[in-house]
C-alpha cells in the first residue's frame, strides 16, 4: 500500500496536548531485561501505547526517543523502531541525548512542532537499558584495530598485528562520570549534601518515604494504567509487568546501616538513598489539541510551558530544579499555592532536598534569580505523590515521560489544575514543564 504525502497545510490550533502515555516497567539492571537491548524495549513500549490510545496508526507523523547510553547497532533508536514494528514508512524518526532530561526534551521538541504548525500527532519518550552498557577501549587499541582492518595484503596484516600493545587492548571499564570535572553524579551529590547541610537521616526518611508512597501506588494498582506489560527476549516466557525496585518494607533503622557508596569515611549517600541501574522505556502521544479533537480523542492536559538552563557543574551540578521550578512559574505568574503537584526527579535524596532548601534560600534566590527573598517551601504532601526514582527506578532516558504520565494520570484523579515536573541532569543542566488539565478530562 502507498501512503500519499499531503502537500496541504496543516490544519489545527497548535496547541499542543498530552492524549495518552505508556511505559514498561522499571527493573533493575541485569535482571529482567538484562538480555533486552534499548530497541527492543523502546518497540514495545511503543506498540503497547500505540494500542492504549487507539489512533489509527498512520496518524502518526513522528516519532522522538531520548537514549543517553550510546548505541552501537541502533543509533537511531527512533526511526529503527517504526520499522521494526512495521509502522507506516511516512513516520520520521530520530533520537537524541539530552542526558537525564532526554526524554522531557523529546515531549518539548514534539510540543514545539505542534506549536510551529510541522506536525499534529507525535510519539516522544525514552529508553535505557543499563544492562547493555557497550565496553569501549582505548585510543591506542581502536587505531590498531583500524589498522588491521584497512591492511590489504598479508604482510600489513602481520605488520598490524605486531604493532599491538597488549595492555592497550585492556577494555575500559563504563562509568557514569562528569567528564569535566572526573567526578560520578554520587560525588557531586555528596558535595550538595554538604553545602546544603544535608543528613544521612534526612536523606534515609526522604528515601523510606519515596518507597512508601510508590509501595502504596503500585499496591493500589496506580501504576497498572500506565505500565505496558513486556515479554522479554530470548524466551518471550516470563511476563514482567511491574516495578521491581520498589521495596515496602524499607526501614530508616535498616537504610541507615548501609555504608556510604561514593565518600567511605565522611559521605552520607548510600545506595539506599539514590536511585539505583535501572532498564525501563516510557513514551506519551503529543498532538495539535482541535486535530486530536476531530479524531474524537479526548486530551488530559495541555503543555504550558517548558524551561531549559545550565548551572556552574563544579558548584553544584544537580541543583538545577531550584533554577527551573521558580523560572516557570514566574513567567507564567504562578505560585507555589497554584500548582496541585511537583514531580521533582530523584537522583538523590541529597539532590532534591539541596534544591528544595535552595529555594528557601535567600542568598541562592538572590544570588541566581534576583529576588529579594528565598523563594519559597513547597509541602512534602505535594512532591512526587506516588514515589519517584529512589523506589521506582531512573533509566536515564525514560524518566522524563514517566513522570509526565505518571503526574497527569494523579491529576485527573485528584481533579486538578496545574503540575510541574523538573528534572536534574548530567553536565550541570535542568528541565521543567508546567502543564495544565482540561476541564472534564
Amino acid at each position: 500500500m502507498t501512503f500519499k504525502y499531503s502537500t496541504s497545510p496543516l490544519t489545527g490550533n497548535r496547541v499542543p496536548v498530552i492524549i495518552e502515555g505508556a511505559r514498561s516497567p522499571f527493573v533493575k539492571s541485569f535482571g529482567a531485561f538484562a538480555e533486552c537491548d534499548a530497541l527492543e524495549l523502546f518497540s514495545r513500549t511503543i506498540d503497547g501505547l500505540v494500542r492504549k490510545a487507539d489512533i489509527p496508526v498512520d496518524a502518526y507523523e513522528e516519532i522522538i526517543c531520548g537514549v543517553v547510553t550510546p548505541q552501537v547497532k541502533n543509533t537511531n533508536v527512533a526511526r529503527d523502531a517504526i520499522l521494526n514494528l512495521g509502522l507506516p514508512y511516512h513516520i520520521h524518526g530520530y533520537s537524541l541525548n539530552r542526558m537525564c532530561t532526554s526524554s522531557l526534551e523529546t515531549i518539548s521538541n514534539a510540543a514545539k512542532s505542534v506549536m510551529a504548525g510541522q506536525a499534529r500527532m507525535i510519539l516522544a519518550g525514552g529508553v535505557d537499558v543499563l544492562s547493555d552498557v557497550p565496553v569501549t577501549y582505548t585510543r591506542e587499541a581502536r587505531r590498531a584495530l583500524l589498522r588491521l582492518n584497512k591492511a590489504k595484503s598479508t604482510g600489513d596484516k602481520v605488520s598490524a598485528i605486531g604493532s599491538f600493545i597488549p595492555k592497550a587492548l585492556a577494555p575500559k571499564a563504563p562509568g557514569i562520570t562528569e567528564p569535566l570535572t572526573g567526578m560520578s553524579m554520587g560525588e557531586h551529590a555528596e558535595i550538595m549534601a554538604k553545602l546544603n547541610g544535608i543528613s544521612r537521616q534526612d536523606q534515609d526518611a526522604f528515601a523510606v518515604l519515596s518507597h512508601q508512597r510508590a509501595a502504596a501506588a503500585q499496591e493500589s494498582g496506580k501504576f497498572r494504567r500506565e505500565i505496558v506489560p513486556i515479554w522479554p527476549s530470548p524466551s518471550f516466557t516470563t511476563c514482567v509487568e511491574k516495578d521491581n525496585i520498589i521495596r515496602p518494607d524499607t526501614t530508616l533503622e535498616g537504610l541507615s546501616q548501609i555504608r556510604p557508596a561514593f565518600d567511605r569515611k565522611y559521605g552520607t549517600i548510600t545506595a539506599g538513598n539514590a536511585s539505583a541501574l535501572t532498564d525501563g522505556a516510557a513514551a506519551v502521544v503529543i498532538a495539535d489539541e482541535a486535530h486530536a479533537r476531530n479524531l474524537g480523542l479526548k486530551p488530559k492536559a495541555r503543555i504550558r510551558d517548558v524551561v531549559f538552563v545550565g548551572v556552574n557543574p563544579y558548584e553544584q551540578l544537580l541543583i538545577g530544579p531550584a533554577l527551573t521550578i521558580p523560572m516557570i512559574l514566574m513567567r507564567n505568574k504562578l505560585g507555589i499555592t497554584d500548582i496541585d503537584l511537583f514531580e521533582i526527579h530523584e537522583a538523590f535524596a541529597a539532590q532534591v532536598l539541596s534544591c528544595l532548601r535552595s529555594m528557601e534560600s535567600t542568598d541562592f534566590c538572590s544570588r541566581h534569580l534576583g529576588l529579594a527573598s528565598g523563594f519559597g517551601s513547597i509541602p512534602q504532601e505535594k512532591i512526587n505523590v506516588n514515589g519517584g526514582a529512589i523506589a521506582i527506578g531512573h533509566p536515564f532516558g525514560a524518566t522524563g515521560a514517566r513522570l509526565l504520565t505518571s503526574m497527569t494520570n494523579e491529576l485527573q484523579v485528584r481533579k486538578g489544575k496545574f503540575g510541574v515536573i523538573a528534572i536534574c541532569a548530567a553536565g550541570g543542566m535542568s528541565g521543567a514543564m508546567l502543564v495544565e488539565m482540561i476541564e472534564g478530562a
